[in-house]
């Protein structure tokens, strides 16, 4: 295995900026501290992974197209002790709020029959833990584990669309992967990239089917930048620095505080999205004379591809690639309006229709398309599909003005404007198009624009959680001030001025997942 592994450091302080890391030396040295009282020894190391906050793009990933999220500083710590006595392969996995999250231990089972049971039905916290746990023993194929004892503590804000189910689980597979590398074979621990992708798989566990935008930022985002992720042909992520401008970039989260967990509503919400889309690319294919693989599964940005592979299409000369890009995806949208532009198809079809329309049988249709539980009277593909392809525009877009704004000696204001103005249109389309906004996020998101960003959206599935918005550094205190005000005391007056900064807060961008071997 070839590349970079996860970091191992010494230091905390290149994780955090320097308004957060008196707080965070705290909280590390209050783990460390509890790790002792609880287990009676010292960790050998702790895991981090940190939450993300998607900044555009919000559910194309399992289409396969690009996303541009970035790491924040709210994060997941696992401190670990393994046994290396060979003797006991007990795992303990506690939480330093034990009295919300119970702990769990477990021997491990034999590798044919998985490792560790996992219900996804029995959405329990330990979950996470043990779907990384089990992603990376299966992956790496180890049959005798070491023991772990571990002890888990969480900033990232659970429901706020900010990953912190997926910050859990890259943090297991990390914790996991460093407990147990001593088994695997010279050069074989795997790099940075691959514990991505088997973070991808092991989320899958719990009963979610995420397209990895998650995973992939929580692992390898870099400091100062966010990342361009992109799935298809293979997971790729490149940093995205911010212009330059004066005053800098801002982004601000605010927590709607409605939760919205993956697991418990993913068969209505998220994961009907994902049949829902995968559904509108089998039947463009079809209209478009496409060959559908063998495996009888294609996304949409496969559809893309093979639509102009098909006809041939070669770019005006001198045209750059986002240019090319947004040409494609105009383009995706008028078929979109051409195959699906009917009356009966814009308002929804049956499940008996949507197998119609896929020349396959009810039986084939959920063989093929349905991993995970769903449930809907009706399927919505013109609207998904539109969503999906003006939302990529929007996310090449976005990049391409972070890359080309100071080249083009564009003014703060004017960057402010363009990369804002995406950010409202993308929240717009997440609310008409793919109905995954809620009363509360579109208050939030109107009284941020009322109170200075320049552009505020959902960010990390919605249905509740979290909204991001855009806003010039120098506006930020009196932009959250604003919120709090309007927002968190007309709907959460109990809330401390305390809790209030752990739900609307700045963020900087993060790195992404570290090893830490030092002393606190």
């Amino acid at each position: 295995m070839s590349g970079a592994t996860i970091p191992v450091i010494d230091d905390i302080s290149i994780l955090y900026s320097e308004p957060k890391l008196a707080s965070a030396r705290a909280r590390w040295a209050s783990l460390v501290h509890d790790f002792e009282q609880l287990y009676g020894r010292v960790p050998d190391f702790i895991a981090r992974s940190p939450g993300r906050v998607n900044l555009i793009g919000e559910h194309i990933d399992y289409a396969g197209f690009g996303v541009l999220p970035m790491a924040i500083e709210d994060d997941c710590l696992i401190a670990v002790a393994i046994d290396n006595t060979g003797s006991d392969s007990t795992v303990k996995i506690s939480n330093t709020n034990s009295a919300k999250y119970p702990a769990l231990k477990f021997v491990p089972k034999p590798a044919a029959q998985g490792y560790v049971d996992i219900d996804p039905q029995a959405h329990v916290w330990s979950n996470y833990f043990a779907a990384g746990y089990r992603g990376v023993l299966e992956d790496l194929q180890i049959e005798k584990p070491k023991g772990m004892l571990c002890l888990m503590s969480g900033t990232v804000p659970a429901g706020a669309g900010l990953s912190s189910s997926s910050a859990f689980v890259c943090c297991a597979v990390n914790a996991t992967l460093k407990a147990q590398e001593s088994l695997l074979p010279v050069g074989k621990t795997p790099t940075a990239h691959e514990l991505a992708i088997i973070s991808i798989r092991s989320e899958r566990y719990v009963g979610t089917m995420g397209g990895g935008m998650d995973q992939a930022c929580s692992i390898l985002a870099k400091p100062n930048s966010a990342c361009f992720i992109e799935f298809h042909p293979v997971l790729k992520v490149t940093p995205v620095a911010f212009p330059t401008t004066i005053p800098s970039i801002a982004f601000v989260i605010a927590d709607t505080l409605v939760t919205s967990d993956k697991a418990v509503t993913a068969p209505v919400r998220y994961n009907l999205r994902v049949v829902e889309t995968r559904g509108a690319a089998r039947i463009l294919a079809l209209a478009l004379g496409i060959p559908i693989p063998e495996s009888g599964k294609l996304h949409l940005k496969q559809v893309l591809d093979a639509h102009f592979n098909k006809i041939g299409y070669t770019p005006t000369a001198g045209k750059t690639e986002a240019e090319i890009d947004i040409e494609k995806l105009t383009e995706m949208g008028q078929v979109v309006e051409r195959v699906f532009g009917t009356d009966e198809i814009k308002n929804g079809v049956t499940f008996e229709k949507l197998c119609e329309l896929s020349q396959l049988s009810e039986v084939e249709f959920t063989r093929l398309y349905i991993q995970q539980p769903i449930r809907a009277e009706r399927f919505h593909l013109y609207r998904r599909a539109k969503h999906v392809f003006g939302e990529e525009k929007r996310v090449v877009e976005f990049r391409d003005i972070c890359e080309k704004a100071e080249a083009k000696k564009q003014s703060a204001e004017t960057v402010f404007s363009l990369l804002g103005g995406l950010m409202d249109a993308s929240q717009g389309s997440c609310h008409e198009l793919f109905d995954c906004s809620c009363d509360q996020l579109e208050e939030l998101t109107k009284l941020a624009r009322r109170s200075g960003a320049y552009g505020s959206r959902l960010t990390g599935a919605g249905w509740g959680g979290a909204s991001v918005s855009l806003v010039p550094e120098d506006k930020v205190p009196a932009f959250i001030a604003t919120l709090k005000k309007e927002y968190y005391n007309k709907h959460h007056p109990e809330l401390s001025e305390e809790e209030l900064d752990n739900v609307v807060f700045a963020s900087a961008p993060s790195s992404g997942a570290a090893t830490f071997v030092g002393r606190v």
